[in-house]
């Protein structure tokens, strides 16, 4: 079911629609500013005038030569310091090797020292086990001799076997 539609209504889809009127992009000037001229371009100046060409371009030199001044005046800072740090390296390694020097000299002594000391220690030993066993020797003689005789008895009884000692005190009266 269509329902018809009076022909007046209907508007054929190819029907044709006026473009609009173009409008205008330029912006509207105020008349003050209109009046004044456009300053030309510093380029379009450069360009029309050979004195501020070579201003500029003495400018330029001039930025480049101060730029290379400053990187190499870095580049020479720079250098410097490796060469500083360089020469403190070589004093740091002289006086390590002058320190480990001195302690191998040290070392060297007190190795020697020790050695004399050992040699010196030894001959002590030797003299004093040699001195020990004499002693020994002439303790066995003596305890045999006494055993041989009374003297042990007498000496474990308190009593003197030596005729007359002991009868006198220092002053040169009897005791008692």
């Amino acid at each position: 079911m269509t329902s018809v539609a009076p022909a007046h209504r209907v508007e054929s889809p190819m029907t044709h629609t006026p473009d609009p009127a173009p409008t205008s992009q330029a912006p509207t000037v105020d008349g003050a500013v209109a009046e004044r001229p456009a300053r030309p371009r510093l380029r379009d100046q450069i360009a029309e005038n050979p004195l501020a060409s070579l201003a500029v371009g003495l400018v330029l030199g001039l930025f480049t030569l101060l730029g290379t001044v400053v990187v190499s005046l870095l580049v020479f800072a720079l250098n410097g310091f490796n060469d500083r740090f360089d020469r403190l390296e070589a004093r740091m390694d002289r006086l390590e090797a002058k320190v480990d020097a001195g302690f191998a000299e040290q070392g060297a002594q007190i190795a020697e020292l020790d050695a004399r000391l050992t040699g010196q220690i030894a001959e002590l030993d030797a003299r004093l086990t040699g001195q020990i066993a004499e002693l020994d020797r002439k303790l066995t003689a003596l305890i045999a001799h006494l055993n041989a005789t009374a003297a042990v008895d007498a000496a474990l009884e308190h009593r003197l076997l030596v005729p007359g000692v002991g009868t006198l005190e220092p002053e040169g009266e009897p005791p008692g």
